[in-house]
């Protein structure tokens, strides 16, 4: 936070005056001298942003999960559409759907009224314990660039676009653009990249759409070609 001060005239007292980030889309956000809660945000629509943002880093897997869902239906209906096969379609978006129900389902309460187990009667031994390697999380290949496409986002709460790499029947979601609104909630003309998971982009928001889908796949590719940590338990 920037905060300043000067003098309206010779005879008055001073006025001052604080510059602070707007929490959703991170542009100045200026702050009188009013008592009170200070504003956080320009209006309706940067709240709104910074609400989906904290949602995302909150939930991060299962919105993955669902953009895995999305992005294996949008290949069973290409398969749909171009009369091809629908089975190898159909068993990634069966996989997608069964990972997403896995992280969205509660875990089974256990009841409180069992009764006590019986008592050990045999000597119990205890084994060597053994060092296991922690399952780790599927590495994503890096993108063919010739590839990468635009696709309008078909979700009525997102106003911008999908970009979508590799096979028409099999594309690889990358992640989403969208327009900046200004602060009276029309098109700034800047704007703002997300990761599939919902992640923004750091940098932006960027000058053009196609300024701010190089910033995405940069990222994208970063990620890729990053060295997997071995976890041992």
């Amino acid at each position: 936070m920037a905060c300043y001060a000067r003098h309206a005239s010779r005879n008055s007292s001073r006025i001052g005056w604080c510059v602070v980030d707007c929490a959703g889309c991170g542009r100045p956000l200026l702050l009188g001298t009013k008592r009170g809660r200070p504003a956080r945000y320009h209006n309706a629509a940067c709240r709104q942003r910074a609400r989906r943002a904290r949602l995302a880093t909150d939930h991060g897997d299962v919105l993955t999960a669902v953009a895995a869902v999305e992005s294996a239906a949008a290949e069973v209906r290409h398969a749909v559409l171009a009369n091809r096969d629908t089975a190898q379609a159909a068993s990634r978006l069966a996989g997608a759907a069964a990972e997403l129900a896995r992280l969205v389902t509660p875990a089974p309460t256990v009841p409180t009224d069992e009764p006590p187990a019986p008592p050990v009667t045999k000597p119990v031994t205890e084994d060597k314990p053994r060092t296991s390697r922690a399952k780790r999380p599927a590495r994503i290949a890096p993108l063919d660039l010739d590839t990468v496409r635009l696709e309008r986002s078909s979700d009525p709460t997102r106003t911008g676009w999908r970009v979508l790499a590799g096979a028409e029947d099999a594309p690889v979601l990358v992640g989403f653009l969208e327009p900046m609104l200004s602060v009276t909630g029309r098109r700034s003309g800047r704007w703002e990249a997300q990761t599939a998971s919902l992640t923004r982009v750091h940098g932006g928001p960027w000058r053009n759409r196609t300024e701010a889908l190089a910033r995405l796949v940069d990222d994208y590719q970063r990620a890729a070609s990053r060295p997997r940590r071995h976890t041992i338990t």
